[in-house]
């Protein structure tokens, strides 16, 4: 069984080698836009580089939490944000909630494409932000803040 260096190791190298094909990615998706006139094609390239980018920046923050410093949040630190995050958190429900009522009023493909698209988004949006109570709880085992 490998150690927990080795394990972390391993991961980095899994990171890295995922981040030069995100690299990839986007100067692929960027030859793309530059070769079209369509404006779907356009878009879709847009936000597939665009994700790749997000996507590198979340590797980074993995690799640096192992290789220069862990990445935390104080108790404090989540208390001063809490309602804000809520808040928000509440704002992606109301876009979910509007992207399935747009979704309701369409039966165009095109729109239903990219209504769908924008609606796996905002749920992704909401499990990011719903996912933190997790943190939360984990500071906080006996009830809230």
């Amino acid at each position: 069984m490998a150690t927990q260096k080795q394990q972390i190791a391993k991961l980095v190298k899994i990171l890295k080698n995922w981040q030069a094909i995100e690299d990839e990615s986007m100067k692929n998706s960027t030859e793309i836009i530059k070769q079209t006139q369509n404006p779907l094609i356009h878009l879709i390239m847009e936000i597939i580089r665009q994700d790749s980018a997000m996507h590198k920046r979340v590797q980074q923050l993995i690799i640096d939490h192992y290789e220069k410093q862990p990445v935390t949040i104080s108790p404090d630190e989540l208390l001063a944000m809490w309602k804000m995050l809520e808040h928000h958190d509440e704002l992606e429900k109301q876009t979910i909630a509007k992207a399935k009522e747009a979704m309701d009023e369409t039966t165009s493909n095109l729109a239903r494409y990219l209504l769908d698209y924008l609606l796996t988004d905002e749920k992704k949006h909401d499990m990011l932000l719903s996912e933190m109570e997790k943190i939360k709880k984990g500071m906080y085992p006996y009830g809230g803040i």
